[in-house]
C-alpha cells in the first residue's frame, strides 16, 4: 500500500519555502543613464551596453514647417559602458559627443544599494577637443572634471534623484561651481517610464541672462533595449553640458524646447 505524506509531516516544509517565494527578486542591471543625469543604477559583473544620444538643436515649438526641429542640425552622441566584476558595483564609461567634440572618461561606483535609497558615487574627466577659443558667450575647447553622487530613493514605483555635482570650471569661469540637478521617475508599466529632470541656475548667473533647465521624457524598455524620448531646454548631454548653467549661452527660455532621444543596448 503506498506511503501518502501527511499534512503534519509537510508542515515545515511550507513554512521554510514560504519565506523563500515571498521574497522580492533582485532588479535588474541598468545602465547609470537618467534623461541627462546619471542615476544610482550599474551593470553587474562584466556586462557591457552601448549608449546613443541625439539631441535636436532647433527648437520644436512653432516650427511645423520644420517638422518641429527635425529638419534642422543635431548633436549625435556614441558610448561603451562597462561592469568591472573585479570591483562589485563598479562601472567604467567612454563617452564622445559631436557637442564641443567632447570626450568623456567617467568610473562610477555603488555604494549604498537599499531597498529604499541607492546611492553611487561618480567621477568624470571631459575633454571638448575643438581648439581653445573665446567667444561672447564664454570659452570653449575646455578640459575639466566632475564628481557627482547620485542618490535614489525610492518608494513604489516612484523613484526620487539628486545629484549633488561638482564641476572644475565652466564656460563663462576658470572655477569651481558646485551644484545639484534633480530628477523624477515613475513606472506606470512594466516597460514604460515617464521620466522628469530639473537642472537649477547656479546663483553665480545673472538671472536675467539665464535660465534654468529641465527634460522630460517617456522610455520604454524590453530586456535589452532602452529607447527615450525626450523635450528639453538645455543643449547636451554631460555633467558640465547641462549642469554649469551657461554651456553655448544657456539653457533656452522653457517655451523654446527641442526633442531628443536617447537609444541604450545592454548587452
Amino acid at each position: 500500500m503506498p506511503l501518502r505524506p501527511s499534512l503534519t509531516a509537510l508542515l515545515p516544509l511550507v513554512l521554510v519555502a514560504a519565506p523563500l517565494s515571498a521574497q522580492e527578486p533582485e532588479p535588474p542591471s541598468d545602465l547609470p543613464l537618467g534623461l541627462n543625469l546619471p542615476t544610482a543604477d550599474h551593470l553587474e559583473g562584466w556586462q557591457p551596453a552601448i549608449r546613443f544620444t541625439h539631441r535636436f538643436t532647433e527648437s520644436a515649438r512653432g516650427n511645423s514647417k520644420d517638422f518641429y526641429g527635425l529638419d534642422g542640425g543635431n548633436f549625435p552622441g556614441l558610448g561603451f559602458d562597462l561592469g568591472i566584476a573585479a570591483v562589485p558595483g563598479l562601472n567604467a564609461q567612454i563617452y564622445r559627443t559631436a557637442d564641443g567634440k567632447t570626450v568623456t572618461l567617467a568610473l562610477q561606483e555603488r555604494i549604498l544599494n537599499h531597498p529604499h535609497v541607492r546611492l553611487a558615487v561618480r567621477v568624470e574627466r571631459f575633454d571638448e577637443t575643438i581648439q581653445r577659443t573665446t567667444y561672447a558667450f564664454g570659452t570653449v575647447g575646455l578640459t575639466g572634471a566632475a564628481v557627482q553622487l547620485p542618490a535614489e530613493f525610492l518608494v513604489g514605483s516612484f523613484s526620487l534623484s539628486l545629484v549633488p555635482t561638482w564641476l572644475s570650471r565652466t564656460t563663462t569661469r576658470d572655477q569651481a561651481l558646485f551644484t545639484a540637478g534633480a530628477g523624477l521617475r515613475w513606472r506606470f508599466a512594466e516597460s514604460q517610464s515617464v521620466l522628469a529632470e530639473y537642472y537649477p541656475r547656479p546663483s553665480r548667473l545673472d538671472r536675467a541672462t539665464y535660465e534654468p533647465g529641465y527634460a522630460v521624457g517617456y522610455r520604454f524598455q524590453t530586456k535589452g533595449h532602452r529607447f527615450t524620448l525626450m523635450a528639453t531646454n538645455v543643449q547636451g548631454t554631460t555633467a558640465h553640458q547641462v549642469l554649469s548653467g551657461d554651456y553655448a549661452g544657456g539653457p533656452r527660455p522653457p517655451g523654446r524646447w527641442a526633442l531628443g532621444f536617447n537609444l541604450v543596448r545592454i548587452f
